[in-house]
């Protein structure tokens, strides 16, 4: 791992924790070809996360995790139900930047899992009915 996204990865988790203790992140998760280690020089970091309070206080802590970054950040927000759920479940088979409130994780992993299976059962009977 290069020195800068090392740097990075650092930064983000000393940031991540603040909110943490603040009760405002509830996960992070780095996922992606920098938590498989198969980065290279132009690599983002995929960062998933999970935030609580207004929108307002959620934009700013989006910013300032952005303004902490000297790499490109790409961020998966975990509380948006409109995510892709087999996105969000890529995400959290990633690596944890602090550590996860179980019981928003395991309702995360509830959802996402029925919405997938949802998802594949639907695309089933449809191929079904077509041929």
């Amino acid at each position: 791992m290069d020195k800068i996204l090392e740097e990075n990865l650092k930064n983000l988790k000393e940031l991540l924790e603040k909110y943490k203790k603040e009760k405002k992140v509830l996960l992070a998760y780095i996922f992606g070809s920098c938590a498989e280690g198969k980065t290279h020089k132009r690599s983002d970091i995929d960062i998933a996360i999970y935030l609580t309070g207004s929108e307002k206080e959620k934009l700013q802590i989006l910013e300032n995790l952005l303004m902490c970054s000297k790499k490109k950040l790409d961020i998966l927000r975990l509380d948006d139900e409109d995510e892709s759920p087999f996105i969000i479940q890529k995400a959290l088979k990633g690596v944890p930047l602090i550590e996860p409130d179980e019981e928003i994780l395991y309702k995360l992993w509830d959802r996402v899992l029925h919405e997938t299976e949802h998802i594949r059962l639907k695309r089933n009977i449809h191929l079904d009915l077509n041929g």
